[in-house]
């Protein structure tokens, strides 16, 4: 194991708690832009596509956001895939991580259902690496 392993792989755990955060600020800008919208009085079309048009602006670069913070995230989680895989980096938390993540990231299609499944197959495969089991000393009778 390199010493930027460690580093590696907590960055990019870390790293996944951007997706919720993105999603959080996502909600709070749209219903910033749709609590703007105010169409009392307006009889005039050019007024109401105005108001329409703004609205959809701030909603595309809520949208905007949010795509760069799961490229991010994405880049990210494949820094742990190389400290976990290519660096062999082997810690109990890495090991539950890979697994209650990819298990969540299987259920994101079609992005996250390769990584995720990769991360299941992979710490399942190598659990033995992950988690030592306690040997258990076993008698021997004649």
């Amino acid at each position: 194991m390199k010493k930027t392993a460690p580093y590696l792989a907590v960055f990019g755990a870390a790293s996944q708690t951007l997706i919720p955060i993105g999603i959080v600020v996502l909600q709070m800008k749209f219903q910033a832009a749709v609590a703007k919208i105010d169409l009392s009085g307006a009889s005039d079309p050019k007024h109401v596509i105005s108001i329409t048009n703004a609205t959809i602006s701030q909603m595309r670069s809520a949208s905007d956001f949010l795509f760069w913070i799961f490229g991010c995230a994405l880049v990210a989680l494949t820094l742990f895939i190389v400290s976990i895989t290519r660096l062999r980096y082997r810690r109990k938390w890495a090991f539950w991580f890979a697994c209650i993540y990819g298990g969540c990231l299987t259920c994101i299609v079609p992005l996250g259902t390769p990584f995720g499944l990769f991360l299941l197959v992979y710490a399942l495969i190598h659990r033995q690496e992950f988690v030592p089991s306690a040997s258990v000393p076993t008698t021997l009778t004649a």
